[in-house]
């Protein structure tokens, strides 16, 4: 958030942003899940910077997603370093509109059209010479405008699909977030021929409930996804209360394959009002071994 707030202040931004790149990737390929579970439970949290964890989820989503299809190494961390500052020519406003309760003014809109070729400017002005980073940038809101190599093509259509997602699943203070399975179900709804495999990709990467969201299982306790399953019906989950909705003492591993245990629905997190520990999510998941 500090890089993206400063913009073009920033001091040593290429640095800072290899610096993000490598720790970000490092981080989700020792543990995926661990890492979706982190930024599912940030995104709800205006006062972290929704413009930061937006571009790190989106980023981690594209990524996962280029490796679902088997494409070119390269294409990963395109696609991350232009998700960390695809928006930092719209930081700070973006922090504020997610706050916002009105709709958008006049002139808040004429800055979000604006926001992509700006943040091109920026990247320019940081003495960015990669043409393909540049244009990733500069089109992740049209991506079919872009000319470059088959790799870019395929990261910055992943980019905008990812980041077309997240916003969708991401709460505003003026409506609700639609849940990660509405998310999953509008993704594969809208596809066409030309990016039916991409948007299967995305889909099957995240599964229907995403590590760090909320279900009701079928016995009637609430839960938190903790990790992927095999089906994406059936992740791994912590259950945080009993029937009644009354807090559990300790969190509890539940088999969502299991009939009694299964998922009944996804939950928003204004409706689950208890603090998940995560220290106790990842002594669950290693007792689990998941």
């Amino acid at each position: 958030r500090g890089l993206l707030y400063q913009g073009t202040d920033a001091v040593a931004p290429l640095a800072r942003i290899q610096g993000i790149e490598q720790k970000a990737l490092t981080l989700l390929d020792q543990d995926p899940d661990e890492g979706l579970f982190v930024l599912f439970q940030a995104l709800p949290d205006l006062g972290l910077g929704y413009c930061a964890t937006h571009a790190l989820l989106s980023g981690f989503v594209g990524v996962l997603t280029i490796d679902r299809l088997g494409l070119p190494s390269e294409s990963r961390s395109l696609l991350l370093r232009s998700a960390l500052v695809m928006n930092i020519g719209m930081a700070r406003p973006q922090d504020s509109l997610a706050r916002q309760l009105k709709a958008p003014t006049e002139a808040q809109r004429e800055l979000i059209t604006a926001h992509a070729p700006t943040s091109a400017d920026i990247l320019r002005g940081f003495g960015v010479q990669d043409p393909h980073w540049i244009d990733a940038v500069q089109w992740h809101h049209s991506p079919e405008n872009s000319n470059g190599p088959g790799y870019q093509k395929s990261s910055l259509q992943l980019l905008h699909l990812a980041d077309t997602l997240v916003a969708k699943m991401a709460p505003r203070v003026s409506r609700p977030a639609m849940s990660t399975l509405g998310a999953a179900k509008s993704l594969l709804l809208e596809a066409s021929g030309p990016d039916l495999s991409e948007r299967g990709a995305m889909a099957s990467v995240l599964g229907f409930y995403p590590p760090g969201t909320y279900v009701r299982l079928e016995n009637g306790e609430m839960a938190v996804v903790i990790a992927r399953g095999d089906k994406a019906t059936a992740p791994h989950v912590a259950s945080l209360t009993n029937a009644a909705g009354l807090a559990s003492g300790a969190y509890v591993y539940r088999d969502t394959r299991l009939p009694h245990h299964a998922v009944r629905a996804p939950l928003t997190t204004s409706q689950v009002n208890i603090k998940v520990n995560h220290e106790k999510i990842s002594r669950l998941r290693r007792q689990h071994g998941v």
